[in-house]
């Protein structure tokens, strides 16, 4: 059994794959099954990928090529994910630029910690040659999490029997499917530790899903919304957790409303994420709470979460 599983979906983008292949060329002092997940790809794609996997690599590496004809990385992720036999898995995207270090380091963490996740401090990476640490905060509360995105798919370590019984990936969330996971973990009560440092470089492009633009995802930021909802009334029994999460919820929609209005693109998509929020779990605070980080955001005020 491999100690780690590396899960990496792919779409095309054969440009962007060099870089990420250099990372994994110089991983060393651990087991690594690396696994692609070719989502539909041009032939021309997947061929680059081939003609890597064929190059002779040190004994501590294996590969796996395996396809999802199901469109969406969270289909692909658990189609890596059934595959693997690590101990951990980790997943991570086919444009980025993997710090090879991390690997042995989260693995040599999370055996003496116990642990069911460990978290990475990530880069956030732009062409022009800017790079800045991903927000995040040592901080396993689920509430934190909702309103300021504290992990991104780059950021869990997840030790695999855990993931499997508590996770999968949401094949119905095209985005946000890893906000929406990490919740779910989260209100597991896993086991979960730091680790030091920041790692890699996660690339901000204008071929990235993620994007810039959430006016043009509303819909898609309105199905991750309810999704999280969904997990917090299933997964949370007692009622003033759920209340306290929800409301959590609430102040991130009001967030993103104000970040939508910001845009300036689309006030309507604006006011659409604003008046999903749940006004049964609305106290007296919150109307009062809730137009301030709309309108603050609306401004372009950062940080404005921390209020929260």
């Amino acid at each position: 059994m491999a100690d780690i599983s590396l899960i990496i979906p792919f779409h095309n983008r054969k440009e962007l794959l060099p870089r990420l292949f250099e990372g994994i060329r110089r991983i060393e002092d651990c087991e690594v099954e690396v696994i692609f997940v070719d989502n539909n790809s041009e032939v021309s794609t997947r061929t680059v990928v081939q003609d890597f996997i064929n190059e002779p690599h040190t004994p501590n590496l294996t590969f796996k090529l395996l396809t999802e004809l199901k469109a969406g990385s969270a289909a692909a992720r658990n189609t890596g994910l059934d595959a693997a036999v690590g101990e951990y898995v980790y997943f991570f995207d086919s444009d980025d630029e993997l710090t090879p270090s991390m690997l042995p380091a989260a693995l040599d963490k999370a055996r003496k910690e116990g642990a069911d996740i460990v978290a990475v401090q990530i880069n956030h990476a732009w062409d022009n040659g800017k790079i800045k640490p991903r927000r995040m905060t040592h901080s396993a509360d689920p509430r934190l999490h909702i309103v300021a995105n504290n992990f991104a798919t780059q950021s869990l370590f997840l030790r695999r029997e855990f993931v499997i019984e508590h996770g999968r990936w949401d094949e119905n969330l095209y985005y946000w499917n890893d906000f929406e996971l990490a919740l779910r973990l989260l209100l597991a009560k896993p086991r979960i530790v730091w680790i030091e440092g920041t790692y890699h470089k996660i690339f901000r492009h204008n071929q990235s899903i993620t994007g810039d633009s959430f006016a043009k995802r509303v819909d898609n930021i309105l199905a991750a919304h309810n999704a999280v909802e969904k997990d917090i009334i299933n997964l949370c029994c007692p009622p003033d957790i759920q209340r306290r999460l929800i409301r959590a919820l609430n102040c991130r929609k009001a967030l993103y409303a104000g970040h939508i209005h910001h845009e300036k693109t689309n006030l309507h998509a604006a006011s659409i994420i604003y008046n999903s929020i749940n006004r049964e779990a609305m106290d007296f605070f919150d109307h009062l709470r809730l137009p301030l980080l709309y309108r603050l955001s609306a401004w372009g005020v950062r940080g404005v979460y921390r209020m929260v």
